[in-house]
């Protein structure tokens, strides 16, 4: 196993800034599109994003059968070819399938590894922390995913501070727990020097709040990751007022994708020709009506001059 001892020291690279979690394209039969999975990670390097993340909650991997989620971790690794950081999401049912995962992404040379906690069946404490880690001895920085129930299964500030501490490894936390922002600054304020950063979800809807409380940075999903690289960039550089004018126009169509997920990202990156088809698998998806797609088209307006120009809302 590619495990204690590993000759990686330079991989332990600093982890901020926006990593678009990559949907997972599939043709309108219902298969792995990867004719639009190449075209969609161009489209994120178009976008200038900092890091990909794959296969995670946004890119349905609940629905993947084992075989697939590698197939799609070594494909995703290689049209990367290291162009940016590749942090490749292997939670597992339980521990050893967790393991399996985490071998076969640093194979194929995944930059960190992130995972939740056991789904599905929960584990307890002394199986979460036995869990984390078994997975930190892979020597790549391990983010802990603190996803809401029912798939996640949500751990405390407190909790993810003495994981931290626990593991050298485990150096990031992506924090999509109500409520978000609060729990951000108390993992922040709880640590003593193990933390390397903690990214926001939800959409990157809290996207300003999150850097102002101290957020190294943020992992949302579908086909706005251009807008929210240059808000994190405005903000970055200093340029606050802009971050937020732009970050405020886009605000409509996030809340839009914070009640219809899957269903409109994959069309928003449909219209923009980036996929081939918005099929998704996920069994409890709320597709868009008509009404829906008019305000979804109608809000886009607001934000189509800061996107890039390869990839129009047409």
């Amino acid at each position: 196993m590619i495990r204690n001892g590993i000759e990686n020291k330079e991989r332990m690279t600093v982890l901020a800034g926006i990593y678009q979690i990559l949907q997972t394209p599939f043709t309108n039969g219902g298969d792995i599109d990867w004719t639009s999975l190449a075209r969609q990670i161009d489209y994120c390097m178009a976008g200038g994003v900092h890091g990909l993340v794959t296969p995670a909650l946004a890119s349905e991997f609940f629905t993947l059968s084992d075989s697939e989620r590698k197939q799609l971790v070594a494909y995703t690794g290689k049209q990367i070819a290291g162009r940016v950081p590749y942090v490749v999401s292997v939670q597992g049912l339980n521990l050893k399938l967790a393991l399996d995962f985490a071998e076969q992404a640093c194979q194929h040379e995944a930059t960190a590894l992130m995972a939740m906690p056991p789904y599905l069946r929960k584990a307890s404490k002394p199986g979460v922390q036995e869990y984390y880690r078994q997975l930190a001895d892979f020597e790549r920085p391990l983010i802990i995913q603190n996803a809401p129930a029912p798939i996640g299964t949500p751990l405390s500030p407190r909790e993810l501070a003495e994981l931290l501490a626990a593991e050298s490894n485990i150096q990031y936390i992506k924090e999509e727990t109500i409520p978000i922002l609060q729990h951000i600054s108390q993992i922040l304020e709880l640590d003593v020097g193990d933390c390397l950063g903690v990214f926001g979800g939800a959409n990157g809807i809290y996207l300003i709040d999150e850097l102002r409380r101290g957020a190294c940075g943020n992992m949302p999903a579908g086909g706005m990751v251009d807008v929210q690289v240059k808000i994190y960039d405005l903000y970055r550089a200093g340029n606050v007022q802009e971050a937020e004018r732009i970050h405020f126009r886009l605000l409509p169509l996030l809340n839009y994708a914070m009640v219809y997920g899957v269903s409109l990202h994959k069309y928003v990156l449909w219209r923009r020709g980036v996929i081939d088809s918005p099929y998704t698998r996920d069994p409890q998806k709320i597709s868009l009506n008509q009404d829906d797609i008019r305000a979804v088209e109608s809000l886009w307006q607001r934000i189509a001059d800061h996107t890039v120009a390869e990839f129009p809302f047409v």
